[in-house]
């Protein structure tokens, strides 16, 4: 909001045209091979934009707070995505209700106080090229100064950048509730200090970009030269230049964002819903590319780096665990989630000696007091991190079942997610459920696509990686298409048999937490906030029993300094208990949280 328009331009040119600069940009992953047209900056913008730390790609330091900084209270811990085994050995939990100040989400504030931030100024990650969103304030500006074939060969861009400028702007609702937006990235018409915007407006200037973004994008990429195509194609780290998948992927952009105000806006949710639905062009495939070079979990820049340092926290909550483990501890395929033994580590009562191998898998509850006797007893779990210990000792200690190290923590060439088909598939799903539109489906149906494909998400991703390749139990088989029917089948007919839409959202949305998992606890804490499911487990630590519903995020506390007259009219709502205006006023006094531990 500061930026100072020729100053940034200048360093632009310099990164782009000296090789030396370009040596770094290299190093720093953020523009691999480029080489934009001549007198244009718009492709190396573009594509710092995709590169854009935290907004597609999560990392290192995002998710070191997260697990480890926070000591578990984190998104993930509060929505229970992943959690610690937790005694009274870890005292802090005590406080676990605390979300009057600054407990909630870490006492050092980097969570709330970073998030905010690089919406807006970007993490350069060693250089000043990719700034984030900021690029975008740099196209707006270029434009005009553009014609003829150079305007034809670079508007594709511009437009491109709107979309994600806009969607970088709903995550960041999703966390704050109000934000700059109207008035952010203007600092070349001299407003540095910019107003914020009613959420809801902000909801529907995106939605209603994405809508013309969709519209325009099939004539701006006619209009290109055949030079111009083979720029976007390389500096589309993406999609590779491929505007048919950009399409889709704004489609089911603009679905998700367009459900999320559907409880409080279902006009104009409608709208936008119908609207794409009527094209009939959501994704034919996952959504995802790879990072510019393999993740390092020791010393890389990325999220999986965080998830071995942060690996303590990265145990299973019993309410995912519940979900995927149906009978019995051990694996029973038919029986339980197919994607069980891709997601989660095996314990020490895993049976070895057979062949194939028997994976056992157990969860963590939120009931400290509860676990605590067996801890005391023996059921403990091997301390060594994922990077640099020794996974015999997992098979030998581990009594409860973290996160698969082969497809998660250790996983060097995990993608970058952007869309799914399962996700997709459970947006249609509620769109179904709720007559917010016509999809052509019953929503059961559209959750049993949803695990069928999200089945094959993860057995993919899985086969991704090279940790330990050998262990059928770290990368086991992808079970055959009638088993996973058969799985999928279950749940629709559990689906089809609840009573009322509260009960069906509930199963709706435990798929939504089996399939984002570890992946997606950003998103989750999102529909969480917003549907109330599916309900928690209550924390109960040293007899007090705690039901926490953090609403929102803090604002850093830069921007009472700096931005103080426009900070003072959004005050009140700067705590963790304001609900974000997309949840319905029906909801907002609701604790999604079980009873006690003896829940299905």
């Amino acid at each position: 909001m500061k930026t100072i328009r020729y100053f940034i331009i200048c360093c632009l040119c310099l990164s782009i045209f000296t090789s030396a600069c370009k040596k770094e940009l290299d190093d720093a992953f953020h523009n691999p091979e480029i080489n934009p047209n001549k007198g244009s900056l718009f492709p190396g913008l573009f594509n710092g934009m995709l590169y854009t730390w935290k907004f597609y790609i999560q990392d290192y330091g995002e998710w070191w707070w997260e697990l480890q900084g926070s000591g578990g209270l984190g998104i993930a811990g509060y929505t229970q995505v992943s959690q610690r085994y937790i005694t009274d050995r870890y005292p802090w939990f005590a406080d676990f209700d605390n979300l009057t100040g600054d407990v909630a989400f870490g006492a050092d504030g980097q969570i709330w106080n970073n998030r905010f931030k690089d919406y807006y100024a970007g993490t350069g990650q060693g250089d000043d090229f990719a700034r984030g969103m900021r690029n975008w304030a740099i196209m707006k500006n270029e434009l005009p100064n553009l014609a003829g074939q150079q305007l034809d060969d670079n508007a594709v861009f511009y437009s491109l950048a709107t979309v994600l400028k806009g969607q970088g702007a709903l995550i960041t609702v999703d966390f704050y509730n109000s934000i700059p937006y109207s008035e952010a990235f203007r600092g070349a018409e001299a407003i540095f200090f910019a107003k914020y915007d009613d959420p809801k407006e902000v909801y529907v200037s995106v939605l209603n970009d994405m809508k013309k973004a969709y519209e325009e994008l099939p004539g701006l990429y006619a209009k290109m030269s055949i030079p111009g195509k083979a720029i976007f194609a390389q500096q589309d780290i993406a999609f590779k230049g491929d505007i048919q998948k950009w399409l889709q992927y704004i489609n089911a952009t603009r679905l998700k964002y367009a459900v999320r105000i559907s409880g409080v806006e279902e006009a104009i949710a409608k709208q936008h819903i119908q609207d794409v639905l009527s094209k009939n062009n959501l994704p034919t495939m996952d959504f995802t590319f790879p990072f510019a070079t393999d993740h390092d979990p020791q010393s890389g820049g990325t999220w999986i780096r965080g998830l071995n340092e942060g690996w303590p926290a990265t145990f299973i909550p019993n309410i995912i665990m519940k979900r995927l483990n149906k009978g019995l501890p051990a694996y029973e395929p038919g029986i339980d989630d197919p994607r069980l033994p891709v997601l989660a580590l095996p314990t020490k009562y895993s049976n070895l000696a057979v062949t194939p191998q028997i994976g056992d898998y157990r969860g963590v509850s939120y009931d400290a007091d509860g676990q605590k006797p067996a801890y005391v007893a023996g059921e403990r779990y091997y301390t060594g991190t994922p990077s640099t210990g020794d996974i015999n000792q997992v098979f030998i200690q581990n009594s409860k079942s973290l996160y698969n190290w082969a497809t998660f923590a250790l996983n060097r060439k995990f993608p970058i997610y952007m869309m799914s088909l399962a996700e997709t598939d459970l947006l249609l799903a509620e769109i179904s459920l709720k007559n917010l539109g016509t999809t052509g489906k019953t929503p059961g149906d559209h959750i049993k696509d949803a695990i069928v494909n999200s089945t094959n998400f993860w057995y993919t991703v899985n086969a991704l990686s090279t940790y330990e390749i050998s262990r059928p139990l770290l990368h086991p088989p992808k079970p055959s298409p009638a088993i996973v029917d058969t799985y999928a089948n279950t749940i629709r007919t559990q689906f089809n048999a609840q009573g009322n839409l509260e009960d069906q959202m509930e199963v709706l949305m435990q798929q939504k937490y089996l399939h984002l998992n570890l992946m997606g606890p950003y998103e989750l804490w999102a529909e969480l906030r917003r549907t109330r499911h599916p309900k928690l487990e209550p924390m109960t630590f040293n007899a007090k029993v705690m039901k926490p519903m953090p609403e929102r995020l803090k604002y850093p506390s830069s921007e009472q300094q700096t931005n103080t007259e426009n900070y003072l009219k959004v005050r009140a709502e700067d705590n963790f208990t304001s609900p974000i205006f997309w949840v319905p006023a029906a909801k907002r006094n609701v604790k999604p949280y079980w009873d006690n531990y003896n829940y299905q």
